[in-house]
């Protein structure tokens, strides 16, 4: 008998042990362990398997969490290569799920206490610093600005701002110079991004001197790119028919970058360029004739008022949705540079109506677009003369916080 009772006590200590031990690991515990995991998007993937398949989210909980994600973010966009975190349980549910939307933003979705989704979108900080450049052209305003280590985007924003004063690929001159001052963006993860350039400056030797400044008002209700007089650098036209940023683009995978062979005559301006180089509108307005026309081969005719119409010929094919009766806004893609018609060679002959007559484009004057209304004078003189200092100090980095 007592043989009996030493076997039943050691057994209900043994019991006991193995209740203790099977506790710490969590066995009987009823609140669910949370683990974090990450991954990256892979070509292929969809968020119900990486949730299902991958992370073993339940069903329910896996549907809800898409619903809230693709009511902030469509998840059609979704791309290889974005990064995403859960906190996840044992039991299959979702705590909370951040997706990086890109490098420096993130939808960040969570519960609520009554165990609803909701989300919530953050950004990276930052730093912010202003920062000038300057520069000489040797050949073209991209080999200038890219042998200083200045990204492909920054160069694209200073030829925008110009767009409608010079011709980057026919104006530019060896011994121009250039001036930007441009914020930076530096994130506490290791990006860093370019902002809005402040001011610019081009001296040429000849189109002379072109200064830019940027103006937004305090209301955010009117900004833009002005003269230090106040004047509207946008113009009824551009200057060009080949704009810079989309030859730039177009190009991007070439070691370097084109430069156009212009031949002016009398009634047009020929620009001899690869086969397939993008073409612009130079202003918006309508298509009265978008086909086939003898020596011009493929041909498109844009009327832009009662007074200007322009001719591009010689395209190897149009736009989209460049037909007749089309509207087209300035800058817009209609069409591609190619050698269709009687044409030796790939290139744009590009024309000019007034009143019915052809004239020369390059000595066409444009008045400039809206000015500084009176109402933002003041406010404009402030940051006008701000930003024009900018360009005269040495190149240096002014950190804000942001």
């Amino acid at each position: 008998m007592k043989k009996n009772n030493i076997l039943i006590s050691a057994l209900a200590l043994l019991i006991v042990f193995i209740i203790f031990f099977l506790n710490r690991g969590g066995y009987f515990n009823s609140k669910p362990v949370i683990v974090l995991s990450s991954g990256t998007i892979q070509t292929g993937d969809t968020l119900k398997e990486i949730l299902m398949d991958q992370e073993g989210i339940i069903p329910g909980e896996t549907r809800n969490l898409i619903n809230t994600l693709n009511s902030n973010f469509d998840i059609r966009g979704i791309q290889p290569g974005q990064v995403y975190e859960i906190y996840k349980t044992t039991f299959g549910t979702v705590n909370r799920f951040n997706y990086w939307t890109n490098p420096i933003e993130y939808c960040s979705i969570e519960k609520s206490s009554s165990n609803i989704f909701y989300c919530k979108k953050n950004a990276v900080s930052s730093t912010l610093e202003i920062k000038t450049f300057s520069g000489t052209i040797q050949t073209s305003l991209y080999e200038a600005m890219i042998k200083a280590g200045n990204p492909p985007e920054l160069i694209m924003k200073f030829a925008d701002i110009f767009s409608w004063q010079i011709d980057f690929f026919s104006d530019l001159r060896q011994g121009d110079t250039f001036k930007l001052a441009y914020e930076t963006y530096k994130y506490s993860n290791g990006v860093v991004r370019e902002g809005k350039i402040l001011s610019a400056s081009y001296n040429g030797r000849q189109i002379g001197l072109h200064k830019a400044v940027y103006f937004e008002s305090k209301d955010k209700k009117f900004t833009d790119y002005f003269t230090p007089e106040g004047g509207s650098l946008k113009k009824l036209f551009l200057k060009a028919p080949v704009n810079f940023r989309r030859i730039s683009s177009f190009f991007s995978t070439k070691r370097f970058h084109p430069i156009l062979r212009i031949f002016r005559s009398h009634l047009g301006i020929d620009y001899s360029a690869a086969t397939g180089t993008p073409i612009v509108t130079i202003g918006e307005g309508t298509v009265t004739f978008a086909g086939w026309k003898g020596g011009f081969g493929k041909m498109i005719i844009i009327r832009h008022n009662s007074t200007y119409t322009t001719l591009y010929g010689h395209l190897s094919r149009f736009g989209k949705r460049i037909s007749s009766g089309a509207r087209v806004g300035q800058g817009q893609v209609i069409g591609y540079v190619g050698s269709t018609g009687l044409s030796t060679g790939p290139h744009l002959d590009f024309r000019i109506t007034q009143n019915g007559r052809f004239v020369n484009f390059m000595k066409l004057k444009f008045p400039p677009a809206a000015n500084i209304p009176k109402n933002y004078i003041d406010e404009f003189i402030i940051q006008k003369d701000h930003a024009l200092k900018l360009l005269e100090t040495p190149p240096e980095t002014n950190p804000k916080n942001k």
